[in-house]
């Protein structure tokens, strides 16, 4: 298993790493989750995916592996909840500019 977390839609809340912060870590000086483990132990596959089930805002990503399987991505968002994602991301940045020049 690994985890990806989308830095671009991530609340900054670090409810990920208060429920696993040896797996995730805020970075300095913004707050954004950051994964420090390049594949998750069997032991934390259950951790990980309470703390992505626990994401405000759906920033985290589990993706399965089984054995002699391809690595697959957890399921598309339903369009309802990718339509949220996006509310949100937009709530946090409501010009819709992401500070490039």
């Amino acid at each position: 298993m690994r985890v990806v977390v989308d830095q671009d839609l991530c609340g900054t809340t670090g409810q990920c790493v208060l429920t696993l912060p040896g797996t995730f870590r805020q970075r300095e000086p913004d707050g954004v989750a950051e994964v420090c483990v390049a594949t998750v132990p069997q032991a934390l596959h259950a951790a990980v995916r309470l703390a992505a089930s626990q994401c405000p805002v759906a920033a985290i990503r589990v993706i399965e592996s089984g054995a002699g399987d391809d690595e697959r991505g957890s399921a598309p968002a339903p369009p309802q909840a990718e339509a949220e994602r996006h509310a949100a991301k937009d709530q946090r940045n409501p010009g819709g500019h992401d500070g490039t020049v």
